[in-house]
């Protein structure tokens, strides 16, 4: 897998990212919390941006601002939102892929902050929230999201409330899928390749669809 360096301009700051160009499909994704040590390398974000770099996307991984070399300082999500919309701008004029044609992954807090990003933009393809902290953060807004929608989570994960991870499916509207990886907790470790395999198989179904 062959990636470049990137640098992401966001209001006045630059990003550090890796792009892998593919062809017709594209995907960006987003890390966990920066104050818990979240970053581009993280065994998640590896692991959907490998999977999706397999199936021939054009993929982009970044730091948020304040996070490794990119510019800036970490904040509470609200600015961060702003880094998810460059980084969308950034994937879509770097692969040449339109709205419609792009996917956005997000784990964890990487999640709610890239679906927040999504609810002020055009729609895209589809959005997958891996672990999204249901049981701490609000994810109603979700609600009103459109495109395909996949969450992948872990059976034993002491973040996403399943009662509140049900009430998130029960307002989303179709289509959708939820993911629950036995013996797996938030942090998906030593389950990188079910993780991958799972996001393989529900993405790979969304690019026939669309070529369909």
């Amino acid at each position: 897998m062959e990636e470049e360096r990137v640098w992401i301009p966001s209001r006045g700051l630059l990003l550090e990212g890796r792009f892998c160009r593919g062809r017709g499909l594209a995907a960006l994704v987003c890390h966990p919390h920066p104050g818990y040590g979240g970053d581009m390398e993280n065994n998640v974000v590896m692991a959907a941006y490998g999977a999706l770099a397999k199936l021939g996307w054009s993929v982009l991984r970044f730091n948020f601002r304040g996070v490794g070399q990119s510019q800036g300082t970490c904040g509470d999500g609200e600015m961060e939102t702003l880094d998810v919309r460059a980084a969308v701008r950034f994937l879509g004029a770097r692969a040449g892929c339109a709205l419609s044609k792009t996917v956005l992954v997000g784990y964890s807090f990487g999640a709610w902050v890239g679906l927040r990003a999504l609810s002020e933009m055009e729609p895209m393809l589809g959005w997958v929230a891996i672990a999204p902290p249901a049981g701490i953060w609000d994810f109603s807004f979700a609600a009103a999201l459109a495109g395909r929608k996949l969450l992948l989570v872990g059976e034993e994960d002491p973040f996403c409330d399943p009662s509140k991870l049900e009430e998130l499916m029960r307002i989303l509207e179709e289509p959708k899928e939820v993911v629950a990886l036995p013996g797996v907790d938030h942090f998906f470790r030593g389950a990188e390749r079910r993780l991958a395999g799972e996001l393989e198989r529900a993405i790979s179904s969304w690019s026939c669809d669309l070529k369909d």
